[in-house]
């Protein structure tokens, strides 16, 4: 059987900051995802934690590739971990949003 499952389903929630806006002082880099694959037969939970790590470096990459870096001002918002498993593969992604504070 596949299994589905997101952040709150599977790893708990992935960013406990809490930021809260009241004027528009930042703007939106861009919208990006990072995926990792592996065999779920023998992974752990070390293992686990292992795709998420990777699914978010294959996100920065990404992010990289398209000319936005992370720097002080820029930060990691709206993310969302999600994977997919069919008992013998495991897909990891991560999405999430890069915004750049301008004041």
């Amino acid at each position: 059987p596949m299994q589905y499952g997101g952040s709150n389903a599977y790893y708990g929630q992935v960013n406990q900051t809490q930021v809260v806006l009241d004027k528009a002082n930042f703007k939106v880099l861009g919208s990006f995802t990072g995926k990792s694959i592996a065999n779920a037969v023998s992974l752990t939970v070390r293992d686990k934690d292992g795709l998420v790590s990777a699914a978010k470096q294959d996100f920065l990459n990404n992010a990289k590739s398209a000319g936005i870096t992370m720097n002080g001002s820029h930060a990691i918002i709206n993310t969302c971990v999600d994977y997919l498993s069919n008992g013998k593969k495991i897909v990891v992604t991560f999405s999430g949003e890069i915004i750049e504070f301008t004041k």
